[in-house]
């Protein structure tokens, strides 16, 4: 069994530059179509997924459900797969708002601050943690007899941070310098009981 972690395709927030990582109507461009399609014939081509899970967030949504009426499966939809919550700066896409953001990464990868967060609601370091590290460790757990591949469509920022925790041989600093573009993926399989970095499409 491989676990397949993409992100989603182009949408209108990545093209306006608009922080939309809570439920705001942001949908994907057509160039976004176009990427989820041809994502489908990589994974037909060289993947046998067999499960398809999604953040709730409409661009990811969008993107698996393309993926999936194409591949003939329901995609599953989990809130630990959703992007970090930026607080009061959701919705904007002024320098300001955009600096904010770029304190907290940096608060993140350089101090440890890891439960810093945008107030008043942003989400934390720490809360990412605490949603996505279990669900990844679940989903091992209870599919460790599936015949064949799982896709989780979920984000880059949340990819970048968290990776690093589930899977035994990459760091921050791979994630960092080996971002991926939209509808890109990390490869992944169990070995020796951990998950394992492959490569990427």
């Amino acid at each position: 069994m491989r676990i397949l972690f993409a992100r989603h395709g182009e949408s209108e927030a990545n093209l306006q530059q608009i922080i939309s990582n809570r439920d705001l109507h942001h949908p994907l461009t057509e160039r976004g179509i176009m990427q989820a399609t041809a994502l489908t014939e990589k994974l037909s081509n060289s993947f046998n997924v067999k499960m398809i899970w999604s953040s709730p967030i409409l661009r990811a949504k969008e993107t698996a459900e393309i993926v999936a009426k194409r591949l003939g499966l329901s995609p599953r939809i989990s809130p630990a797969l959703r992007e970090f919550d930026c607080g009061e700066i959701e919705g904007r896409a002024d320098p300001e708002a955009w600096q904010i953001y770029r304190k907290l990464v940096r608060a993140w990868d350089e101090d440890q601050a890891y439960e810093q967060r945008i107030l008043p609601d942003g989400e934390s370091f720490n809360d990412m943690k605490a949603r996505f590290v279990p669900f990844v460790n679940h989903l091992l757990e209870s599919n460790r007899t599936l015949s064949g591949d799982i896709l989780l469509i979920t984000h880059g920022g949340l990819l970048y941070q968290m990776l690093p925790l589930v899977v035994s041989n990459i760091d921050r600093a791979y994630t960092k310098a080996k971002r991926l573009g939209n509808c890109d993926f990390y490869i992944t399989e169990i070995q020796n009981g951990e998950l394992v970095h492959i490569g990427n499409m």
